[in-house]
């Protein structure tokens, strides 16, 4: 059987390289564990017992010089012995037992469930790099947990140029998902073109999942290049962006595109539209006929959020018929819904959309949602309507004959302001009426 000393000195070369005993060794070190444990008691009692020898001395009394030494002695000791047993119980402790391929999987599994990664000392990947030096070589080396960012452009440019580098460095070769936010009221702006649009581009034949709010010029010189993994573009221009060109070999996996802005007409973006499965501009307000025309190019959409204008166009324009868009499962339709320019949209799209399951309304007026002849009733009967979620206006005017008026109808939500905002209870014989289709199968 080793001795102390042996074990001592073989826990600290496990230590220093960071290995894990083999079972020969954890057995010498458990048999050393409980020996340690005695010492630890031994010193500890010793010492107690000068202390307390110490402190009954009358404070106007000098201590005893050989007291005053003792408990010096054996507070080195004490300390000493207690590191050594740490040092024996931390060599052989689950965390360092685990195989690294094992920590791996653990470690993905404790990153945000987020479409983006904020940086944050608190929460991974960051914090493991913190917990001890085998975690965070561990981390570091494991490209999956650096492989998503959420980078706000602030107020020290070269910190996160410095900060970018580094994350990005770490992901290796894998796919990115990256969200870049630049402050509108920091001039940050010459910083970010000369630098950062250059240490971006380097990665862009890796860019999966794409979210940028910057300024116009900086969009411009990044989405001019090829992108052969990029499946979800997301851009927030604060002003009018005309500088995208992407044809089918620049982003041959391109699905899913979001125009959040409202200052950019999205038909004026050159796309491959019909390869898209989604598309959101929840901010600029189509015309009707403009909409048509925009939806006619994106014939295999399965989710679009679309914005209908109120406003009368002054010119008269060529009509366009509605698309006929035989995968669109979630519609998203925003603007003044009780008001001609969205009726007459619905009313010409109820044919339009045999696979419609979900519709979502974002009222911008105070009114209500539905008329008495509503389209939505017509729409909803010709596509088999399953779920109607509506914000915004007076959701619960009209709801109860909307419900009677589609009998697919399963769910219905309600929100205040717009999608995401707080909820408003469902009335309950709204609710009832709707489980009770769904526990009899009624259709």
């Amino acid at each position: 059987m080793a001795s102390a000393t042996d074990t001592n000195s073989l826990v600290k070369t496990l230590l220093a390289e960071n290995k894990r005993p083999t079972e020969a060794q954890e057995r010498e070190i458990r048999d050393a564990i409980p020996r340690l444990k005695e010492v630890v008691m031994k010193t500890q009692k010793e010492f107690n017992d000068v202390d307390i020898s110490l402190a009954i001395i009358p404070f106007d009394q000098t201590p005893d010089a050989h007291l005053t030494e003792e408990l010096g002695r054996l507070t080195l000791e004490l300390n000493s012995a207690k590191d050594r047993l740490a040092n024996h119980m931390s060599s052989i402790a689950f965390g360092r037992q685990v195989p690294v391929e094992v920590l791996e999987v653990i470690f993905r599994l404790c990153l945000p469930q987020t479409d983006y990664i904020v940086p944050d000392s608190k929460e991974a990947p960051l914090v493991l790099c913190r917990v001890c030096s085998a975690w965070r070589k561990v981390a570091l080396v494991t490209p999956r947990l650096w492989c998503s960012l959420s980078l706000h452009l602030g107020r020290r440019p070269g910190a996160w140029k410095t900060f970018l580098e580094s994350w990005l460095g770490r992901s290796g070769q894998l796919p990115l998902s990256l969200s870049i936010e630049s402050d509108p009221t920091v001039q940050v702006y010459q910083y970010f073109n000369d630098h950062v649009v250059k240490l971006l581009l380097k990665h862009a034949k890796r860019w999966h999942r794409l979210r940028l709010d910057v300024p116009s010029s900086s969009l411009t010189k990044l989405l001019n290049a090829s992108f052969p993994l990029l499946e979800h573009l997301e851009i927030d221009a604060r002003n009018p962006f005309p500088g995208l060109f992407f044809s089918v070999s620049d982003a041959p996996r391109l699905q899913r595109f979001s125009l959040i802005s409202g200052m950019s007409n999205p038909s004026s973006l050159h796309v491959p539209w019909d390869r898209l499965t989604h598309f959101d501009a929840p901010n600029y307000p189509f015309q009707r006929q403009e909409c048509f025309s925009m939806l006619a190019k994106c014939k295999n959409l399965t989710r679009c959020t679309i914005h209908i204008s109120s406003v009368t166009p002054t010119t008269a324009t060529p009509q366009s018929l509605p698309p006929l868009l035989k995968r669109l499962c979630c519609l998203v339709l925003i603007g003044a819904i009780y008001e001609d320019s969205v009726t007459l949209f619905l009313e010409q799209m109820k044919l339009k959309l045999p696979s419609l399951e979900s519709l979502e309304l974002v009222n911008l007026r105070p009114g209500p949602f539905f008329r008495p002849d509503s389209p939505i009733f017509e729409l909803g009967r010709q596509s088999n309507l399953k779920r109607l979620r509506l914000a915004g206006g007076r959701p619960l005017d009209g709801l109860f004959d909307a419900v009677v008026a589609i009998p697919s109808l399963r769910e219905v939500y309600l929100e205040k302001d717009d999608l995401g905002s707080p909820s408003i209870p469902v009335p309950y014989a709204i609710q009832e009426a709707l489980d009770m289709r769904i526990s009899t199968g009624v259709t």
